[in-house]
């Protein structure tokens, strides 16, 4: 039997309750949305770094990895006439450095090289050294820099992303510094200009910068045409440098246009030859000349001596040499402008080519200054003041008519005034207003003082005279179709003064050395005193010798105008120019297969 003692003793054992519903559910709301919280978190998170600041982590990245680099678009090429190339472009590289990522990776391969010293066998550090050289001096060699010049534009620019190292780098040289993985180097695509036939061209061509822009000539001119539109391409590049995958290209580069000169290279050579045997065997400042087919208006050769050579940058001291003295220089033109005075004495109805003018005694007072001729020509024809290149003559042709009929007429023609061309630069010469328009002024006007004229407005009024008084505009391109002129003197005139410039280089003229064989030849000399430096009177012992003429008289295909400035011993345009003037035109005329109007000399019997 159990005690009932015993029973009563025993301890109740302890009873857990049940959880009740409610204490669950709170237990699953808090999970829930614990996790719904961290979801809504990320999502804002998500949104934040996708939509909000979408822009500002994607260019942080973009300035990472990704590069943008300029496509250069090449230059157009210039032409002569004949498709012979003046200014081409060749293919160049560019050696450009990123300090900063050589510093980067320089600093890296620091630490990561001290890492392994305390432990070598760490494979996963072995990894992280950089790949590429690191070593300037041997970049400096392989680039041709001073070893010290290129420590120094390194570390004075740590953080910039782009430093040019050397510029016009022939493409195999590139290519052999590209091999030897410098790091931060590589080589940017680029083109130089390159003139094969340089001095007699540069002074209409010009050139460009280092950059690739025109600075001087047609190349400055025309450079939104030559240029063209450099194109850009997007770069991907892990954080060594090393290109990911290809260039992305954003925008299709566009080159430049093609253009075509009516300058003839062979003329060009060819005038430019003579104008340095002239200026050289007579001591001469310089010298010019330019021809203009008289029918199209086309500048076919124009140049100067001395000249320059574009292609030597190192030979671009010289600025009195790079000008284009045709288009830029003023001056007075002196008797070349007599065949024009004449032309406007016919115009006038007051004179015929049968008018005699009495020049004696071969000097007239006006004003305060007196007006001679080398010599007492007595009784004058109109083509007989210009056979002997009367001063005198022209002198009183001029005064006998109101004397805004001459300068008038000048402007008529062209003079104080730029050409079509538009050359940079291009002067306009100088006529003096008309409350300047006295005696004096008119009457030296008349044989070429008291005006500035260009070489190009003397070449386009002398065109007009071969062109039967048509001015047809002067171009320096190509031409397809002959241009519309403008009729400045009347046909007869114009030809009746053609053939009195004829008598000038016939035996008894002033330009008898400007005979060609087999052509009729017309044309006027000039003697011009210089301007003294201060500008006060004119020099005794400084000249301007001149020659401007056409050929052939029978049907004139060319115009052509040489100026020489300072020649030393003879100084008359007679001597110095004409014979410049022959040379150049007898071989332009046979290369250009103009027919004959004259028969050639026979040979003398021994």
């Amino acid at each position: 039997m159990v005690d009932p003692r015993k029973k009563q003793t025993r301890k109740k054992q302890p009873i857990t309750e049940k959880a009740s519903f409610n204490v669950d559910m709170w237990r699953f709301y808090l999970m829930w949305g614990t996790v719904l919280l961290c979801f809504v978190a990320l999502v804002g998170r998500a949104f934040y770094v996708q939509v909000v600041n979408k822009d500002f982590l994607q260019n942080k990245a973009n300035a990472n990895i990704l590069r943008t680099e300029k496509v250069k678009a090449m230059r157009g090429v210039i032409y002569d006439r004949h498709g012979v190339p003046l200014a081409i472009s060749t293919p160049v590289m560019k050696v450009v450095m990123d300090p900063r990522d050589y510093f980067d990776n320089k600093k890296l391969f620091e630490e990561t090289t001290a890492e392994l010293k305390k432990d070598p066998n760490n494979r996963k550090l072995k990894r992280q050294l950089p790949d590429k050289n690191l070593n300037l001096d041997q970049l400096a060699d392989a680039v041709g820099m001073d070893r010290e010049e290129l420590k120094k534009k390194l570390y004075e620019r740590p953080r910039s992303r782009y430093l040019v190292l050397k510029k016009e780098v022939p493409p195999q040289q590139a290519e052999l510094i590209a091999k030897r993985e410098f790091q931060g180097v590589y080589t940017e695509k680029n083109y130089k200009r390159y003139y094969p036939q340089p001095q007699p061209n540069a002074q209409i061509i010009g050139l460009t910068n280092s950059e690739g822009s025109g600075i001087e000539g047609l190349e400055m001119q025309l450079n939104g045409r030559l240029a063209g539109e450099d194109g850009e391409q997007q770069v991907i590049r892990d954080k060594r440098g090393n290109r990911v995958r290809d260039p992305e290209v954003i925008k299709e580069m566009e080159p430049g246009e093609n253009i075509t000169l009516s300058i003839d290279s062979r003329l060009q050579y060819i005038m430019y030859r003579e104008l340095t045997a002239a200026g050289v065997a007579n001591n001469a400042r310089s010298a010019t000349a330019i021809t203009v087919d008289v029918k199209t208006g086309e500048i076919l050769a124009m140049t100067s001596w001395p000249s320059y050579n574009p292609n030597d940058k190192e030979g671009l001291k010289n600025k009195d040499a790079m000008r284009n003295r045709g288009a830029v220089d003023s001056f007075e033109p002196g008797s070349t402008m007599k065949p024009l005075t004449i032309a406007m004495a016919l115009e006038s109805g007051k004179y015929t080519a049968n008018t005699v003018v009495n020049t004696s005694p071969g000097s007239m007072r006006v004003g305060n200054h007196t007006i001679r001729d080398t010599h007492n020509y007595g009784a004058l024809t109109l083509g007989g003041i210009i056979q002997k290149s009367s001063n005198v003559g022209v002198a009183k042709i001029a005064l006998s008519l109101p004397y805004a009929t001459l300068p008038t007429f000048y402007q008529r023609v062209g003079f104080g005034q730029r050409s079509a061309v538009k050359f940079p630069g291009e002067s306009g010469g100088l006529i003096l207003p008309k409350n300047k328009w006295n005696v004096s002024e008119v009457a030296t006007m008349a044989y070429g003082y008291g005006l500035n004229a260009t070489v190009l407005q003397m070449a386009d009024a002398y065109a007009m005279l071969a062109n039967h008084g048509v001015k047809v505009p002067l171009s320096l391109y190509k031409l397809e179709d002959k241009p519309k002129g403008e009729q400045i003197v009347a046909p007869e005139i114009a030809d009746q003064v053609l053939l009195m410039m004829e008598t000038a280089t016939l035996p008894g003229g002033t330009a008898t050395r400007a005979t060609i064989p087999g052509y009729r030849v017309g044309g006027k000399t000039g003697t011009a005193h210089k301007l003294r430096a201060d500008r006060k009177g004119y020099s005794q012992n400084e000249y301007r010798a001149l020659f401007a003429g056409v050929a052939p008289v029978s049907d004139p295909r060319l115009a052509m105008i040489v100026v020489v400035e300072n020649p030393k011993g003879t100084y008359y345009g007679g001597t110095v120019s004409a014979p410049v003037f022959a040379r150049v035109m007898q071989e332009s005329l046979r290369l250009m297969n103009v027919p004959l109007d004259k028969p050639l000399d026979s040979p003398k019997t021994q």
